[in-house]
């Protein structure tokens, strides 16, 4: 038999209050039920606590030794308790997340603003790293979740598909195509073509998704980040290609889009899960946040495309 909470703490009232009857008042227990509970913590224990043939209610020595163990006992126990009914409350906690940069920087930084006005007391952690990097992150759990293109390797890995977004070319805003309203991709050829690096997800996808077409692009230079990208860019008459959700990196720089066609191409964005790992409820309610504004930016853009 183990000492409950209950024990410790009709023991300790007694101690406190050197009256059964008022121990009793106390914590809310009848007197039977206390005397019971203060008897058994006893019979656990190995003998008496408290000397009952005192009109006082005197605690024996091995009661009054027993005494400031049994408080701290109660005060740990009453601790863990907020501490758990804290994190249920999301009044605290940590939640990490792994996102492709793009992401991190486009639609995840708008929906950690709204979480964290909801949630100010919950500390976040984003990775925004590659594409292998995401299921890397979320299969050794160091992130909750991540954001990104279906993993290659999907053992251990549950992915849910959120929205398929378009790539778009991009240009200076006084480039020859920068009034087309859509480019066709052929036309690509014509200007010198900046191309992120071969192990980047946005490479990766554009590669895949024109490698049965008639395009055939020779880079100009290739780069790491879609910063330097748009530099380059900028100041060299060129264009590059991606994902809508890397615009907002692109605009930084005064570089304007629009979508290509001929073939269109398109990637998959959607959420990495560790198969049968549970969640704490600060990563459900951001889990949750992203789907449900992901889902969104998916609803609107098909939309959009169906009134063009």
């Amino acid at each position: 038999m183990t000492v409950s909470h209950r024990q410790l703490q009709a023991f300790v009232a007694v101690a406190q209050t050197r009256s059964f009857g008022a121990a009793a008042g106390k914590i809310g227990l009848s007197q039977p039920a206390l005397s019971l509970a203060v008897k058994s913590l006893e019979e656990r224990l190995g003998g008496p606590l408290i000397d009952r043939s005192s009109r006082n209610c005197e605690l024996t020595a091995e009661g009054a030794s027993f005494l400031p163990v049994a408080a701290r006992l109660i005060d740990d126990w009453d601790a863990a308790v907020e501490d758990a009914q804290s994190l249920f409350a999301m009044q605290r906690g940590r939640v990490s997340v792994a996102a492709l940069p793009s992401i991190a920087a486009g639609h995840l930084a708008a929906i950690l603003t709204a979480y964290l006005e909801r949630h100010p007391r919950i500390d976040v952690e984003i990775f925004d790293v590659t594409a292998g990097r995401v299921v890397e992150l979320v299969r050794d759990r160091r992130a909750d979740f991540g954001i990104s293109t279906p993993p290659p390797d999907g053992r251990g890995i549950a992915f849910e598909p959120l929205l398929s977004e378009r790539y778009m070319a991009v240009h200076a805003p006084d480039h020859p195509i920068a009034e087309l309203e859509a480019v066709p991709a052929r036309l690509l050829e014509a200007y010198p073509f900046i191309a992120l690096s071969r192990s980047s997800s946005v490479r990766r996808g554009f590669d895949e998704a024109t490698k049965d077409s008639a395009l055939r692009l020779r880079p100009l230079v290739e780069v790491e980040q879609l910063s330097t990208a748009a530099t380059l860019v900028l100041r060299n008459g060129g264009v590059t290609a991606v994902p809508e959700s890397c615009l907002p990196l692109m605009h930084v720089h005064g570089l304007r889009a629009a979508p290509l066609h001929s073939p269109e191409i398109r990637r998959q964005i959607g959420l990495l899960t560790a198969v049968g790992r549970p969640l704490p409820v600060a990563t459900q309610a951001l889990l949750g946040t992203v789907r449900a504004a992901m889902l969104r930016a998916a609803s609107s853009a098909s939309g959009k495309r169906q009134r063009d």
